[in-house]
């Protein structure tokens, strides 16, 4: 009797083990030795080894010395389990496990790419299981829960190029002839293709124009719109137009003859203000743009070590440089991943 039950067991003697093994090399193939993969790398990794931990539990009880009748009750159960976490995807823990999985099937936007959700435009540095981290305008870093992605519009900028505008107001013994070559000048100056202008309103007071212009370089879009304005406020009082509406006018109570327009003499020389102007995109999406730049490398070099490791003639040195420089970068990339 002794002995039937130990044979009985032996299934799952040699099975469990094996089970444990096997789980233990797909974590650590998978999860441990690449601490430096950021949420977006880790999350197929995380859903394997969720597939192969359940696969190894239902063949566990396959092979356990149990009657028919109760293994197909425990299998039963275990569906049912599986169907019930499925079915409270209304809880925001799985809504945002479950729409982080759907993001990465439609596939709107990536690491890198520059979104609008709601109030909120920045460049997106990170993307988890659960949340989503872009970095605004402000240099702030925003958690979006992924379940907001999907409950919401997504605006996203195309990486070939998009429209920067601004809107300007002018009075009406202005005529638009004399005003829209005077716009595009200023689209074309501020680097803009394509540029068009579009009477947007025809007001009481003031006709509002507003000046577009394709931009092809979508990294430069916040200096971009400040460019615009710069070269639309300059080339319109150079040509000795006042960038105010009779309303303005007639608000602050100014004579007719009294034009809202700076001297010509105080303004800086424009290659002096180009020396001495910032970069806001530099400052702004620092984090964002850096884990951009360390992921490219860090594929890069991988690629480099890959095709020397291939060559019949190996490299030593070469191949412990390369890894060298590779190990560094994944360190620099996984610590500016934790930085907060």
């Amino acid at each position: 009797m002794p002995n039937t039950v130990i044979w009985s067991y032996l299934p799952v003697f040699i099975v469990l083990p094996l089970v444990l093994l096997g789980l233990g090399v797909a974590h650590y193939v998978l999860l441990a030795r690449n601490k430096e993969l950021g949420s977006e790398a880790r999350l197929p990794r995380q859903l394997v080894l969720l597939v192969l931990t359940i696969l190894s539990v239902i063949l566990l009880i396959v092979v356990a010395p149990i009657q028919e009748s109760t293994r197909n009750q425990i299998l039963g159960l275990l569906g049912i389990v599986l169907s019930g976490v499925a079915a409270l995807s209304a809880a925001p823990f799985v809504t945002n496990f479950m729409a982080a999985v759907m993001l990465r099937v439609t596939k709107p936007f990536g690491v890198g790419n520059f979104i609008r959700v709601g109030d909120l435009y920045g460049k997106v540095s990170e993307r988890g299981i659960f949340d989503t981290e872009i970095q605004t305008e402000n240099r702030e870093l925003v958690a979006i829960p992924n379940a907001t992605f999907i409950s919401q519009s997504v605006t996203v900028v195309r990486s070939s190029g998009v429209i920067v505008w601004t809107k300007v107001s002018l009075g009406y013994d202005l005529g638009h002839s004399t005003v829209e070559p005077l716009m595009l000048e200023a689209a074309e100056k501020a680097g803009l293709m394509d540029p068009y202008v579009h009477v947007m309103e025809l007001g009481d007071f003031a006709i509002t124009y507003k000046v577009c212009g394709l931009l092809v370089d979508v990294e430069s879009a916040l200096t971009a719109r400040s460019e615009l304005n710069r070269q639309l406020l300059n080339t319109l009082h150079a040509a000795d137009v006042e960038i105010a509406s009779p309303s303005i006018t007639r608000h602050i109570n100014q004579a007719d003859d009294v034009r809202m327009i700076p001297s010509r003499a105080a303004p800086m020389a424009e290659a002096e203000a180009d020396a001495t102007r910032v970069k806001a995109e530099e400052i702004v999406f620092d984090k964002a743009r850096e884990i951009e730049r360390l992921g490219a490398l860090s594929a890069e070099l991988e690629l480099q070590l890959s095709e020397l490791s291939a060559t019949k003639e190996a490299d030593t040195d070469g191949q412990a440089s390369l890894a060298q420089s590779l190990e560094k970068v994944k360190a620099e990339l996984k610590a500016l991943r934790e930085d907060s």
